[in-house]
Order: C-alpha cells, then structure tokens, then sequence
C-alpha cells in the first residue's frame, strides 16, 4: 500500500448532506477500495480567489491522509469525479511519518 494526502473542496450548495456526511463517504469510499484512513483535518470554508461562476465562490477544504493500492486509487478517483458533492479534489503521494 502507498500513503496519500488528498485535498477535497466540497461543494455543500445545493446539497442536504452536511460536511461531516460527505467526509465520512469519501472515507467509506477509501475503506471500498481495500485503502484506510490515517488522518482528518478539516480546513474550514474559504473563498475562491478566482470565480468562474457565482455558483462556485467558494468551498469546504478537507485533508485526508490514507493508505490505498495503486489500482484501487484510479477507480477511488473515478468515483469522486461521478459525486456533484465534491468540486475538486487533489491528491498526492505522499512519504509516511515514524513518530
């Protein structure tokens, strides 16, 4: 397994489920996949610098770290690009902390 960092920008306009709804399906999506979730860091709601529209002026930054296969990391991505939830999402390989 590899370790991922992910930044997801949640979209909560025009949705009933809360923040707290969304991140614990990006983690039952993660668990799907084989992968597990290390680490959670919610990074509040902040505002675009740059506006391609007024729908999206903003969003909900969250952090998560996990540990998936490469294999199941593609479909993982394919999944979150099908949610209208989600807005963007950046993940990156990411070298594991020994305490």
């Amino acid at each position: 397994m590899r370790h991922y960092e992910g930044l997801f920008i949640l979209d909560t306009v025009g949705t009933t489920e809360s923040v707290d709804d969304i991140i614990k399906a990006i983690g039952e999506l993660i668990a799907e996949g084989g992968g597990k979730v290390i680490g959670e860091q919610k990074l509040d709601r902040r505002g675009f610098a740059r506006t391609a529209n007024k729908k999206h002026s903003g969003g909900f930054y969250v952090s998560l770290m996990f540990d998936m296969e490469p294999e199941a990391l593609r479909e993982f991505k394919t999944t979150l690009g099908k949610r209208g939830d989600i807005f963007r999402v950046q993940i990156t390989l990411t070298v594991p902390t020994t305490a």
